[in-house]
């Protein structure tokens, strides 16, 4: 997540809280579409003259793509200036516009970071804003958030705390659950997976005062086929189980940036699309695309509002459209049995109606042969049609939907199929053979391998300079391999994140090759945790000295309970001569 992103929203958590007293309107259930977005953002113009104007036109484009989900928060010195002052003026106002234009909204609630509620009185003082808000709006908004990714210093300072987080949701629920027993409370709202932030609500009491729990997946990757978001949201499914009744899981913010390039903005179409859809497949009950809006280039929108939508926009207005929103969507059923590389998943419309959603989870372009021969209709989510003959199509990494397939002609739907299910023994590290790039600018170099970086994450442009790094094709039977040489301080090449799953057993293992070699010269796993950049743990290989030939090292680690990625390093420090590394691999034993 980008400075300027958690700059923002600490700006809102200086804005965000609620509470109330008065007579509210009928019950009102809560629309069960999954789709949503983070939209309206009536905190930050509540102050302008053409604020309902805004908001309503906010509110028409977010409904013409689908979307009647908003996640957006009550400010607790909207509502509550001062101590003995409630003012519910513009939120008042706020609840009958969102009858009126049928937006069902994630509430959130909290305060500035500076101001966390970690004594008796202060967590008195919040839950008082808690039952009022609920109180007073129960017959418009029933999902009430509680704070926003209290696992990061930028939302709870002066450094997160299980224990204290868990004793204001206590006292958060129980004063939501006497404003309106029928009310949904989440937990959390962390950045990252966070399983380790839920283990510390569980460890704490907390596990039973909260209706379900949200998180941010945000990717430190390219796309959600590399980040893996399928097992995340197996192993956070797991995680819930683990802790007696599973609760559902309601992603509340997850996006992807793009520039103002047209190969860029498809790539977001596509990663949104897939996020969506990958979401579905894993029970998760609401998803918020952050944003619609082009803040930071995340949204769903051009900044220059003549240019219209980007791609990514039609691309959710396909899929809620075809799914159906509001209201339920089509249920996901399964999977197809398809080629290597292939998704196909299976969504069950009335009667014996069924969608296809098909993509590449690679670059190749491949022939795609459905048992169903007739009735189908194809589009790609660019908005082109699709030519299927004989339910035979042209298959690429572009997401295409086909409706009109048959459950008597299609074939057996399992979720077995699940292409991201993979065996043991199946390498979880990207570009674990160290694949390079020529580099255009220097004649006979290479750029740095795919998916690695150089020093610890996040990379700084100071590690660079702490020894001297090389991509080159002296690696095992002259394949690209990376080197570091004349280090005098902890250097490394570092992989990108891979999921792993918490008291499973991993094995590294690597090729070294060191010439006068001093110091310390090891391949490593980095335990991090749920939030995705502090990291917790390593486990280390036998380090190689003097001058040795190509020789294979590795090394085994338990994932700690708190853990849930990997970060595989290859490190020489204090290393005057030169250390080379190929062919590496991560397996779960």
């Amino acid at each position: 997540m980008s400075m300027v992103k958690r700059v923002l929203f600490t700006l809102c958590g200086l804005l965000l809280a609620s509470s109330v007293f008065a007579a509210p309107a009928a019950k009102q259930n809560y629309d069960p579409s999954p789709f949503g977005t983070n939209c309206l953002k009536w905190e930050f113009i509540k102050d302008k003259p053409d604020v309902w104007e805004r908001l309503h036109k906010a509110a028409v484009t977010m409904k013409n793509a689908g979307l009647y989900w908003d996640r957006d928060g009550i400010g607790y010195y909207t509502v509550h200036p001062k101590p003995d002052v409630w003012d519910w003026t513009f939120t008042d106002k706020l609840a009958e516009f969102t009858r009126k234009e049928g937006i069902s909204c994630v509430i959130l609630l909290g305060k500035p970071a500076n101001q966390v509620p970690i004594t008796d009185d202060a967590r008195k003082d919040f839950a008082e804003y808690v039952y009022q808000c609920v109180n007073r709006y129960k017959g418009t908004f029933k999902i009430w958030e509680i704070w926003n990714e209290p696992n990061t210093p930028n939302f709870w300072r002066p450094s997160p705390n299980h224990r204290n987080y868990t004793l204001m949701l206590i006292e958060a629920y129980k004063a939501a659950k006497k404003a309106d027993p029928t009310c949904v409370v989440l937990a959390g709202g962390v950045c990252g997976p966070g399983n380790d932030f839920f283990n510390g609500i569980y460890d704490n009491g907390g596990w039973n005062y909260c209706d379900g729990f949200s998180f941010h997946p945000y990717a430190l990757a390219s796309t959600p086929i590399q980040q893996r978001l399928d097992l995340i949201y197996r192993i956070m499914n797991n995680v819930a189980a683990s802790h007696g009744k599973p609760k559902p899981i309601w992603v509340t913010e997850v996006g992807w940036q793009c520039k103002a390039d047209p190969q860029d903005e498809e790539n977001q179409a596509i990663k949104v699309f897939q996020t969506f859809v990958i979401s579905l497949a894993n029970g998760i009950r609401n998803t918020s695309y952050f944003s619609m809006g082009n803040y930071d280039n995340w949204g769903l929108l051009r900044s220059n509002e003549t240019d219209g939508p980007k791609p990514s926009y039609y691309a959710v207005q396909l899929l809620t459209k075809t799914l159906g929103s509001p209201g339920p969507a089509a249920p996901f059923e399964g999977y197809l049995k398809m080629p290597a590389n292939v998704a196909c998943y299976v969504f069950k419309k009335s009667g014996g109606d069924r969608v296809l959603i098909l993509w590449n989870n690679d670059e190749q372009t491949r022939e795609v042969q459905l048992p169903q021969a007739s009735g189908l209709k194809g589009e790609d989510i660019m908005r082109k049609p699709v030519t299927i003959s004989n339910g035979k199509f042209t298959l690429t990494r572009i997401p295409v939907v086909i409706t009109g397939a048959d459950a008597r002609a299609i074939g057996k739907v399992s979720t077995v199929y699940n292409p991201f299910i993979m065996p043991k023994g199946t390498n979880l590290i990207l570009n674990g053979s160290l694949d390079a790039s020529p580099d255009d600018s220097i004649p006979g170099a290479l750029k740095n391998p795919d998916t690695w970086g150089i020093g610890r994450f996040p990379h700084s442009k100071e590690a660079a300079q702490k020894a001297k790094f090389v991509t080159s094709r002296e690696g095992l039977n002259g394949s690209t391999c990376v080197s570091i040489s004349e280090s005098g301080e902890p250097a490394c090449w570092e992989s990108r994140l891979v999921p792993v799953e918490p008291g499973k057993t991993y094995r590294l293992t690597g090729w070294i090759k060191t010439k006068d070699a001093r110091g310390e010269n090891i391949i490593e796993i980095a335990w991090y945790n749920g939030d995705m950049w502090r990291r917790i743990g390593t486990s280390r290989s036998q380090t190689m000295l003097g001058t040795q030939d190509w020789t294979k090292v590795n090394v085994v680690g338990i994932c700690p309970r708190d853990a849930m990625f990997v970060r595989v390093a290859l490190i020489s420090e204090n290393n005057p001569g030169t250390t080379w590394f190929d062919n590496l691999s991560l397996v779960e034993e």
